[in-house]
Formats: structure tokens, C-alpha cells, sequence
């Protein structure tokens, strides 16, 4: 059990969970979430907060690619859907470019339905990942790139323990460099 999870107590639990908030639990990916990632990715508003494109492949080539990242899933991404108490799947928090080496990894989140922007509930699911990883694996640090003027999300990342780190430039696009390292104990 994380340090979350004994803090807040067990408010809800569902098949597949790997982390319990109060807002929120982290679980497994499924088949049925196919659909709202499918229109999350397609989302040109939300691919904006991403600094990306939003996808034009058709759902069945979409889903191809889905079903097979479960069956078998990249070695160096943990994807996991963010879920409300009553069950609806509202984004999805990730850590990728594992390095075991270095001891590190880069964090992702998206919370892709709009009513459930600025109250919390991406903060909580960044803490309950972050807890989740440290706790699980031998990795020391969790790093992440948001885009400048992306201000509420900076604002999250802070409130879920991340400090600014630096600036970086990709392209035409420019991020704050943020990280959270693991405590001693």
C-alpha cells in the first residue's frame, strides 16, 4: 500500500487498481477505455496541451494498436486510466522513457474530460503515480516537460510535489522542466 493510500484510506477500490485517492483511483488499462482515448487523441484542443497532432487513423487501425500494447506492452511505458469513485474514466497518467540505468522516467497525464479540469483531480493522480513508482520500482526521479504557458498544469505539478527544474525548446515550442526525486529514508 502506498503513503497515499494508508493517508487517505481505502474511499474506494475496483478490479485492476494499482493506487486510491480520494478523487481518484489508477488502474489498469482495458479494452472498454479504447474509445474515450481514441477521442481524447483526436481532440485537437487537448493535442495542444500535448504539443502534438491530433491522430487521423481510423478507430479500427487505432484499436489494433490498442489491444496489442495491453496483450504486450512497451518495456519502457506503464500506462494506467485515472478513474472517478463512480467509475468514469477520465484520463490517463503514464511514466515512459524508462531508464533503469540513470534510475529515471518521464511522467504524462491527461485528463481528457474538461469537467474534470482545475478541481484536483490531476493533481491527485500525478501523487498517486508518483507514490505508486517509488514504491514499486528502484527508480529515483520523475521528471516532465509542460509547455510554458501552460500555467494550471505547472500549478498542479507543484502541488503534487514537482519543483522547476529548468526551461527547454522543441521545435517552435517551449517547456518548463519540472522533477520530483525520491525521499532518503
Amino acid at each position: 500500500m502506498t503513503t497515499t493510500q494508508k493517508r487517505l484510506g481505502e474511499s474506494f477500490t475496483r478490479d485492476g487498481s494499482i493506487a486510491v485517492g480520494e478523487q481518484v483511483l489508477l488502474r489498469h488499462k482495458r479494452i472498454d477505455d479504447a474509445l474515450a482515448d481514441y477521442a481524447w487523441r483526436r481532440d485537437e484542443a487537448l493535442a495542444r496541451y500535448d504539443a502534438a497532432h491530433p491522430i487521423t487513423q481510423r478507430y479500427e487501425d487505432f484499436l489494433r494498436a490498442f489491444r496489442e500494447e495491453l496483450v504486450n506492452p512497451h518495456p519502457l511505458r506503464r500506462t494506467f486510466a485515472v478513474e472517478t469513485p463512480e467509475g468514469n474514466h477520465i484520463g490517463n497518467v503514464m511514466y515512459y522513457n524508462i531508464d533503469r540505468a540513470r534510475r529515471e522516467a518521464e511522467l504524462g497525464i491527461t485528463i481528457g474530460d474538461p469537467d474534470y479540469w482545475g478541481h484536483g483531480f490531476g493533481t491527485e493522480a500525478v501523487r498517486l503515480l508518483v507514490d505508486y513508482v517509488f514504491s514499486t520500482t528502484s527508480l529515483n526521479r520523475i521528471y516532465l516537460h509542460t509547455l510554458d504557458w501552460n500555467v494550471r498544469a505547472q500549478r498542479a505539478f507543484h502541488n503534487a510535489g514537482f519543483r522547476d527544474v529548468g526551461r527547454s525548446r522543441r521545435g517552435r515550442h517551449r517547456f518548463h522542466c519540472m522533477e520530483v526525486v525520491r525521499l532518503a529514508n
